[in-house]
């Protein structure tokens, strides 16, 4: 049976059907005034030269920058000038077509706490927060400079606390609190989101920018690892 994504719950999407929203939400970008569109996300839009073709979005997610061609339906990454990863493709075009423009919110909320989220919580606490425990409870140091690496911002908050603009709109808080053998304490995570987060990606796409970030952060981590080995 073909499951659409009205009835798919998982913040673990498989490569075929973000393949098929891609191409849903480009067609619906097409249709739309990409003025608006860029004004409300806090994107770059660079008109066509022509007037039979659209023009294309500057769009940065994380540490890197990405043009979104609408009508040639591409997102290229403009430092190597190839696709990007088809989850990040899909991240940000869902960014584009979700956007509302509302402000970017002061304070930070936690994943249950963002409006239909339910479904997509114990994959959050499985996926996202036990995996940042597993890998850096006992490793403090290596997960700053896996966070440093990727461009996050040290923030005075609870435990070893690092932002991240994953999108224009979109931030992210990464909390980790070490383990503590001699006190039998283990490791905790909490991962937050800027509030109106949810205003520019749904619940469930808030759950896979957490799970992306954990991916980069445990590729990061793995680099460290390897170089301090040599």
């Amino acid at each position: 049976m073909r499951l659409g994504m009205s009835g798919y719950r998982s913040i673990k999407m498989p490569d075929n059907l973000l393949a098929t929203e891609n191409k849903k939400m480009f067609a619906e970008l097409s249709q739309r005034n990409l003025d608006d569109v860029a004004r409300k996300c806090s994107v770059a839009y660079m008109p066509p030269r022509g007037s039979s073709v659209k023009g294309r979005f500057i769009i940065t997610f994380l540490n890197r920058t990405y043009s979104v061609e609408v009508s040639e339906e591409r997102v290229v990454d403009l430092l190597t000038d190839k696709s990007a990863p088809i989850n990040i493709q899909y991240i940000i075009l869902k960014y584009l077509v979700t956007g509302d423009g509302t402000p970017l919110g002061t304070m930070w909320i936690n994943y249950k706490d963002i409006a239909g989220a339910a479904p997509y919580l114990r994959e959050f606490e499985d996926f996202v927060l036990k995996r940042l425990v597993n890998r850096f409870g006992n490793v403090v140091d290596v997960y700053e400079y896996a966070c440093k690496t990727l461009g996050g911002k040290r923030e005075k908050l609870g435990g070893v606390s690092f932002s991240f603009v994953m999108l224009p709109r979109v931030r992210i808080l990464c909390q980790l609190w070490a383990a503590e053998r001699q006190e039998y304490v283990p490791a905790v995570a909490n991962v937050s989101f800027s509030a109106n987060s949810d205003r520019f990606l749904p619940a469930r796409e808030l759950g896979m920018v957490s799970l992306l970030l954990v991916d980069m952060l445990e590729k990061e981590a793995n680099k460290y690892t390897q170089l301090e080995r040599r």
